[in-house]
């Protein structure tokens, strides 16, 4: 694994930790004192204005930083990209039980971000209590946001990512000719049509050909998979800006 895919496996880590902890009520809204509850400090309403603003910064810095160096939000912190990692691998999309594990790993995801948008209102025994007395706005809304995850996950997956995504849609508006791309070279004509970059790619797309364009995360997973194939050090594909420089990123 190289030191790219460490460090974004690193980071992949950090933002399941970050969203865990909404449920656990370090990162949340209390409504009942009118506080923002931030890791141990409280901000209340003429103090909220602060981590807001963090938050919101740390938005756009992960946007401005998009127009540099790709669709790295993707690869490095959405939740879905996580999931089609898990169901879009060589590994799963061979087996019988993909459709199985597709619908598992669907439920838990939805269920984790349908309670990572709740709890950040409302504890979890709190929505429990509501719920067993009946509370149908409760009800409905948990319903709706379940359901709506659940069909990103099962039905459109990486298809959302390419079609209806927020930030993939401001990516491929913003870009520009210094955009980082997944670059393949082959100059030596040493590529032996293992399709091994293509099974491994969560997007399934085909990244000998795909890989400049916007539905590209430079997830950085077909560089390994070609190493795999030909060879320590001898990957066909690179991280590269290409205006500033043509030097892989390691």
């Amino acid at each position: 694994m190289s030191n790219y895919s460490k460090r974004r496996r690193i980071i992949q880590g950090i933002s399941v930790a970050v969203l865990l902890s909404i449920p656990l009520r370090f990162f949340c809204l209390d409504v009942e004192h009118a506080t923002l509850r931030v890791f141990g400090a409280d901000f209340g309403l003429s103090t909220m204005f602060y981590p807001l603003f963090t938050i919101i910064g740390l938005l756009l810095f992960v946007v401005a930083i998009g127009l540099k160096k790709g669709r790295l939000f993707c690869s490095h912190l959405c939740p879905m990209h996580m999931f089609l990692e898990k169901v879009n691998n060589p590994k799963t999309e061979k087996s019988k039980s993909r459709p199985r594990r597709v619908w598992l790993w669907s439920l838990l995801f939805s269920f984790l971000l349908t309670e990572v948008i709740l709890s950040f209102f409302q504890p979890l025994d709190y929505q429990i209590r509501l719920m067993a007395a009946g509370s149908l706005p409760l009800i409905g809304i948990f319903a709706a946001l379940f359901l709506g995850f659940l069909g990103l996950f099962v039905y459109y997956q990486e298809g959302f990512c390419k079609k209806g995504c927020p930030y993939g849609l401001i990516q491929m508006l913003l870009q520009s000719d210094g955009t980082r791309i997944m670059q393949f070279a082959n100059p030596a004509k040493t590529c032996t049509n293992c399709r091994g970059c293509d099974e491994i790619c969560p997007m399934k797309l085909r990244p000998r050909f795909e890989s400049k364009t916007p539905d590209c995360t430079n997830c950085n997973l077909c560089t390994e998979a070609c190493t795999t194939e030909l060879g320590e050090g001898n990957t066909l594909f690179h991280l590269v800006d290409p205006v500033a420089s043509e030097t892989p990123v390691a």
